[in-house]
């Protein structure tokens, strides 16, 4: 797509690859750490790859944002080609990799760069992106983008605790009780990054419905996704009940990345929507 201006996100939007490859994204990854072994996101390790590692792990990886100087690498180059760019990132109150594209954009004399706090992660962030990528002008997209921002929100639904009790966030004891009933936590990302339990649900079919109800109950809706880590099946299941009730939307399917993985563990189920 000819356009004067460049689309950059990092890895934890989740783009889906067809997209990137329509809408000519430019994608910065994060990176996965295992003990002292670096993985960049998307790049050095796949989703499937992360996953089984991430089964076979005692102990929960770290993630890493790209440093200021990764950002200015993508400008510099993207600069060749490009009267400006737009670089939008996942929430400053879930990851620091906003922060080093704004200190990485400064070091690129000559070269605008609108940086945006998306507030939020996953597919929204990629149909911020998407949003961006269809307009003609930077000042456009920047101005369309912005827009939007206050209406994303990730709904997820967790199959397990654990990997939230690996990561400090819930006590083992919640953890145990909560694996003991099959509680299943519902999660929402709403605006400003702020992570809100929604529900916990006795077992995963009604979870699942639980989510569907939910996002009913949002409409109307610009855009909506269905995400997942390893439950492609589930995944095409809800997208498939969904679909019909949500009429002239894609409704694509995104698989959730290795650092958003991190945190949710296998089996995760995501619904990522713009509210109108």
């Amino acid at each position: 797509m000819a356009r004067s201006f460049a689309v950059v996100t990092d890895s934890t939007a989740d783009l889906p690859g067809e997209w990137r490859k329509r809408y000519g994204i430019e994608v910065v990854p994060l990176k996965v750490l295992f003990g002292h072994e670096t993985f960049r996101d998307g790049v050095d390790m796949t989703s499937d790859e992360f996953f089984t590692r991430l089964a076979a792990s005692t102990s929960l990886p770290t993630t890493s944002a790209p440093s200021p100087g990764e950002f200015a690498e993508v400008y510099r180059r993207l600069a060749k080609d490009h009267d400006g760019c737009i670089s939008i990132h996942i929430g400053a109150k879930l990851s620091a990799t906003v922060e080093a594209a704004r200190v990485g954009a400064e070091s690129v004399a000559g070269f605008k760069v609108n940086v945006i706090d998306s507030q939020t992660v996953s597919m929204p962030m990629a149909f911020l992106c998407s949003v961006a990528a269809e307009c003609a002008s930077l000042e456009e997209a920047t101005a369309a983008v912005e827009k939007r921002v206050p209406s994303c929100r990730v709904l997820a639904l967790l199959d397990t605790l654990r990997y939230l009790e690996m990561g400090g966030r819930l006590s083992r004891a919640q953890a145990m009780i909560g694996t003991m009933l099959d509680l299943k936590p519902l999660l929402l990302v709403s605006e400003n990054a702020e992570i809100k339990p929604v529900d916990r649900v006795r077992t995963r079919t009604r979870a699942i419905q639980r989510m569907i109800e939910f996002v009913r109950g949002e409409q109307p809706l610009e855009r909506l996704a269905v995400m997942h880590a390893q439950a492609g099946d589930e995944a095409e299941s809800i997208a498939k009940t969904l679909r019909p009730e949500f009429a002239g939307l894609e409704v694509p399917i995104g698989q959730i990345g290795c650092v958003l993985g991190t945190h949710t563990g296998p089996k995760a189920l995501g619904l990522g929507y713009i509210k109108k």
